[in-house]
């Protein structure tokens, strides 16, 4: 009998850690009807000076936009936050976090690395499973702060929904102008999300009379 529950015991320990290993995997299920986004804390990202303060703000902004765009996202208003995020990647506290009902938390810091160019470093928190989820750093050019601000989006909807990011793509077609018995057209190529349009063609070669 005592062999019976010594196992019994040792069960109940293990069911304890796997419940705890599986609360610090945060994953949406966006296959189930009557879904509901997920809400996301996303303080400004950090900078040493006002130039990369300026260049965190923009990144946050278009982090933000990405992944509400998705609809499967709901980004927690910065008035609710109850505590504020520094430059240095402590853990937060996971309870103010939890009370204002956000289930993931994004923290970074922007700094430059040589001339012209930056590092960001970012961190996705589970505040429900008290775990860090994500932290990588991206660099590369202070003009490709948008690019960054997709690849971060990307890394985020891929850790939380367990399928691959598309923020970071761009979108090719054909743009018409011109009167309805002369139209042009011209080959364009854009940002997923609007941004950074350009003509591939001036339109010569594509004229619909």
């Amino acid at each position: 009998m005592r062999h019976i529950f010594s196992l019994m015991a040792l069960m109940l320990i293990l069911l304890g850690a796997s419940i705890e290993s599986a609360r610090a995997e945060l994953v949406l299920d966006i296959r189930k009807g009557h879904f509901k986004p997920l809400p996301i804390a996303l303080p400004n990202i950090t900078g040493g000076t006002a130039e990369m303060q300026d260049i965190g703000q923009k990144i946050t902004g278009v982090v933000a936009a990405d992944l509400e765009r998705s609809g499967l996202f709901h980004i927690v208003d910065k008035r609710a936050f109850l505590e504020t995020v520094g430059a240095n990647f402590v853990t937060p506290n996971y309870a103010s976090w939890r009370q204002i009902n956000a289930d993931a938390l994004v923290t970074g810091k922007v700094y430059g690395s040589s001339p012209g160019k930056m590092k960001v470093a970012f961190r996705l928190w589970d505040s429900h499973g008290e775990a860090q989820l994500v932290g990588k750093e991206l660099g590369g050019e202070k003009t490709a702060w948008r690019r960054v601000a997709h690849l971060i989006a990307d890394e985020i909807y891929s850790r939380l929904t367990g399928e691959k990011g598309y923020f970071d793509s761009r979108v090719v077609y054909v743009a018409e102008s011109g009167n309805a018995k002369r139209r042009i057209k011209r080959l364009a190529i854009m940002d997923q999300d609007g941004a950074n349009h350009k003509f591939i063609t001036d339109g010569r070669d594509l004229v619909l009379t």
